[in-house]
């Protein structure tokens, strides 16, 4: 079987997104949590590529397990999918790739996947009680039999991972090289519109950040 190599963007993505909170004025905006990440392999010769593929649908990334090769992922809903898709196809052609079906021997392939998770923010130390609580042990901590404690607050936060591989350079081991990868991270909140006009604007800006894709 074949192998990409996956770059792993998590912690730093939402160690970024941490940092960015931490502003002494904080953001007005929700968009301006978003993350844009891109790198490449210098060694790879863009120019002498032409032709591109890419899937029509984008993965939804969970906890399957694909060794079975029965088993289809599972992928986003087309209505934040498609305005992904459309856009990395136009800014391929507005920089002069050539876009074909995949089994038309592409140069390289773009796949796309996406993560989402619900982050859920509680802070309360027990420690606060240990001066009235009678009978208090420096070690006791507070436990909830059958339910969770309150939320604080809570925010969806999504990761969009793009992946230009090139077939034509399978190793020995039948990894597939990745020459550029981009990771966007930003917060899934406001309306479907709102999380569009986002998603179209954070995908602009990765193939921005790479001006060595364009012919």
């Amino acid at each position: 079987m074949k192998k990409i190599n996956l770059f792993h963007t998590c912690y730093w993505l939402l160690a970024c997104l941490l940092i960015t909170g931490c502003d002494q004025d904080g953001p007005d905006y929700v968009d301006e949590l978003d993350v844009v990440y891109t790198n490449y392999d210098d060694s790879f010769n863009f120019d002498e590529q032409l032709t591109y593929a890419v899937p029509d649908s984008i993965i939804e990334v969970d906890d399957i397990d694909f060794d079975d090769e029965l088993i289809s992922p599972d992928f986003i809903d087309p209505i934040y999918g498609d305005v992904i898709l459309d856009n990395i196809v136009a800014n391929m052609d507005n920089r002069g790739w050539q876009q074909v079906d995949k089994d038309a021997d592409p140069d390289v392939i773009i796949l796309a996947a996406a993560m989402q998770t619900t982050n859920l923010y509680y802070y309360y130390d027990w420690g606060y009680w240990g001066w009235w609580y009678p009978g208090f042990y420096p070690d006791w901590g507070w436990w909830y039999p059958g339910y969770y404690p309150p939320v604080v607050s809570a925010y969806r936060s999504g990761t969009l991972v793009l992946q230009m591989t090139y077939p034509a350079g399978i190793g020995v081991n039948d990894n597939i090289p990745v020459v550029w990868t981009s990771a966007i991270n930003g917060l899934l909140e406001g309306s479907t519109s709102s999380i569009n006009d986002r998603l179209k604007n954070t995908v602009d800006q990765a193939f921005i950040q790479s001006p060595y894709l364009s012919k």
